[in-house]
């Protein structure tokens, strides 16, 4: 098994309701397989095109995992290696994708092969704040 999958699976809860911490001691030769891309990920409440609303929150201390929270629900998606320089997190038991690149976020179920929410940007003293 993956030890970065074996590592978040063994999760728990943090002193704050809600939140969780991960505890992951990734092995130094699988840094490597996580290019950093040329950006910093964004976080935070975001506003998508279709006025779908989701937040984006980096788990543990690097960004190799996030807490989704979309239509009330809270997910935990992993991050997956890319040749494309975007950032890759999924969950497969939801079966939802998260793409960012610089100019968006995109969730995808991957179950039914749709978009659930494009463009999506993040909200910062309440205004939407779009990436260029």
């Amino acid at each position: 098994m993956n030890p970065l999958l074996s590592a978040c699976r063994r999760f728990s809860l943090a002193a704050a309701p809600g939140a969780l911490l991960l505890a992951v001691a990734a092995p130094a030769a699988h840094a490597a397989a996580f290019p950093q891309p040329p950006y910093k990920m964004k976080s935070g409440w975001m506003v998508c095109r279709s006025h779908q609303r989701l937040d984006i929150q980096t788990e543990g201390p690097d960004d190799r995992a996030i807490r989704l929270t979309w239509r009330g629900r809270h997910y935990l998606l992993l991050r997956k290696p890319t040749t494309t320089g975007a950032y890759h997190f999924d969950d497969r038991s939801a079966g939802l994708v998260m793409i960012q690149i610089p100019a968006k976020s995109m969730l995808f179920d991957n179950r039914h092969m749709i978009r659930l929410a494009d463009d999506c940007n993040p909200v910062v003293g309440g205004r939407v704040v779009a990436r260029k």
